[in-house]
């Protein structure tokens, strides 16, 4: 049963999302049971306190709680199978619903504007920060994933949804417009920008079954950097095949990548920007749902069975634990102020 809490003043001083030492752990939930929630970490006390947003505004999140993003003092939420982008503000109180069909990931453009993946549209939804309203749609790949943002481009990964793709389409912010479309590997799942603005884009590749499950084909994923000046692919890494990489992070000095790589167990696996090769040894030898990176740490959640409480687990960025916390049903992924 999940941890409940009456009212957060009751139990301690609620200091908001602004203090850094704040983390937001996104717990999908079963799909279909609408037990989505979010979590709040406070990583200085080691305090967890669970369904944050159901407990401050007495109405629940959503059916599968898929990401958050925090920009400009409010938190964003997707809400994949609700269809919906719940707005909260830096204490958790409800702001504003934005809907949508299928959200993804969010990420701040500029002070007016945001863009939200949707694969209900194959494509981008544009977020007017002022409304909170949909202003527009930028057609992409199919089943558009992870994103970043980087020198007046967007990078949006077409992970394929239920099918396949291999593309990344960039999207000039200016215009909105989509400026080029970049092949890159089976299946890119996500994004990050590094301290020189380039783009680290990782694929996971793609595996073929015959009707019987059987594996008949594979394709080896790949991690990439874009040049955000060029939109050029100047480095590119191919892992073995069979393995399939996903969750790519970055630290916060924009020099470190952490990602998790493995078939059906995965470890998690440290590469530098300036590295010319993929590590052998991991960093962390344990397989996580989610990863996240952030404040000199790397985060990892476990989903356990999919029906209980999962955890988030907290490491030093050589692999070392710190501590690990209950959160909420299926915790997929973090958000860091």
């Amino acid at each position: 049963m999940k941890k409940k809490i009456f009212k957060i003043a009751m139990l301690f001083p609620f200091i908001g999302f602004a203090q850094n030492s704040s983390v937001y752990i996104t717990n999908e939930g079963n799909f279909g049971t609408g037990n989505g929630s979010l979590t709040m970490y406070d990583n200085s006390s080691n305090t967890v306190t669970n369904d944050v947003f159901s407990t401050i505004n007495s109405f629940v999140l959503g059916d599968v709680v898929q990401s958050m993003e925090y920009f400009d003092g409010k938190g964003y939420i997707c809400v994949n199978n609700s269809a919906k982008i719940e707005v909260i503000d830096q204490n958790a109180n409800y702001i504003a619903t934005i809907p949508v069909v299928s959200p993804r990931y969010i990420k701040q453009v500029n002070a007016t504007k945001a863009y939200v993946t949707d694969w209900g549209v194959n494509g981008v939804q544009v977020i007017d920060l002022a409304t909170n309203t949909v202003s527009s749609t930028i057609n992409c790949g199919s089943g558009p994933e992870g994103l970043a943002i980087s020198n007046g481009f967007a990078y949006i990964c077409n992970v394929g949804g239920w099918d396949l793709d291999s593309t990344v389409t960039v999207i000039n912010t200016n215009t909105d417009a989509v400026e080029t479309t970049l092949t890159i590997g089976d299946k890119p799942n996500s994004a990050v920008v590094d301290v020189n603005g380039n783009v680290w884009i990782l694929t996971g590749g793609y595996t073929e079954y015959d009707a019987n499950w059987n594996v008949i084909a594979e394709t080896p994923g790949v991690l990439a950097m874009i040049n955000a000046t060029t939109n050029t692919i100047d480095v590119s890494f191919t892992f073995a095949v069979g393995n399939h990489p996903e969750d790519l992070v970055i630290n916060d000095a924009g020099t470190t990548l952490y990602y998790s790589d493995g078939s059906w167990s995965k470890a998690v696996y440290s590469f530098q920007i300036s590295d010319t090769d993929l590590s052998s040894t991991p960093v962390i030898n344990k397989s996580f749902y989610g990863l996240g990176s952030a404040n000199g740490y790397i985060y990892g959640t476990d989903a356990v069975d999919y029906t209980q409480q999962g955890w988030s687990f907290r490491y030093t960025e050589n692999g070392s634990l710190v501590d690990s916390v209950q959160v909420g049903v299926i915790p997929g992924g973090y958000c860091f102020n």
